[in-house]
């Protein structure tokens, strides 16, 4: 189960879907309305979603952005018993500080609405704390530049320009791995989807150093 970010068609999770169905997955890309609802709202519709694929499989989840946010919502809220891995790609698991910064101008407003984007604000810890951690295997992709300023200037150390590395961590990961790449591309390179495939095959990513072994 494949979930977009919170302006993105769904076609933007093309590149991991081909890469998915050709390692032989059964792909549902689903498309949600990002800026229109909550993220309890979104992980709801999620969870109706879910219950309507047929099999007895395990499922496993792959969110870029406000989409991975929205299965941790799920998969700490809801029961899932065909729950199986979970990838989450520049989501911003402690919010971030650029939403701070431009959630009071209209324009932002406009853009990305007043609904899950609110939520968003770093500054709304509590939130973030009582949304939980996956009780899945879960691994974490991040993008940088892989020093201390990354992409965006607004954001504090190593950064994709709308998620640093330090939010997109979570507690409880098996794996972390940074792909140099910022937010949007991120979810568009090929290095992306061949670690998210390795990581729902294995539970863990391709390392550099464990290739060069």
């Amino acid at each position: 189960m494949l979930l977009h970010g919170i302006l993105n068609p769904s076609l933007i999770m093309t590149p991991i879907a081909r890469r998915l169905r050709g390692d032989g997955y059964r792909v549902v890309n689903w498309g949600y309305p990002g800026r229109n609802r909550l993220i309890e709202e979104h992980a709801a519709e999620l969870d109706a979603r879910v219950r309507r694929i047929d099999g007895d499989g395990s499922i496993h989840f792959v969110g870029f952005s406000l989409g991975g946010l929205v299965i941790r919502y799920y998969l700490t809220h809801y029961d899932s018993p065909r729950a199986g891995r979970l990838v989450m790609i520049g989501s911003p698991n402690q919010g971030t500080e650029k939403v701070d910064v431009f959630y009071a101008r209209r324009w932002f407003r406009w853009l990305y609405g007043t609904k899950s984007m609110a939520q968003l604000q770093a500054a709304n810890r509590r939130f973030f704390e009582e949304m939980g951690v996956p009780r899945v295997e879960f691994g974490v992709i991040a993008g940088g530049r892989g020093d201390d300023r990354g992409f965006g200037r607004l954001l504090e150390g190593d950064n994709d320009g709308a998620v640093s590395v330090r939010s997109a961590k979570l507690e409880g990961a098996a794996d972390f791995i940074l792909i140099p790449r910022a937010h949007t591309m991120l979810v568009l390179d090929k290095e992306t989807a061949r670690q998210t495939a390795h990581f729902l095959r294995h539970g863990r990513f391709d390392h550099p150093m464990e290739t060069a072994k």
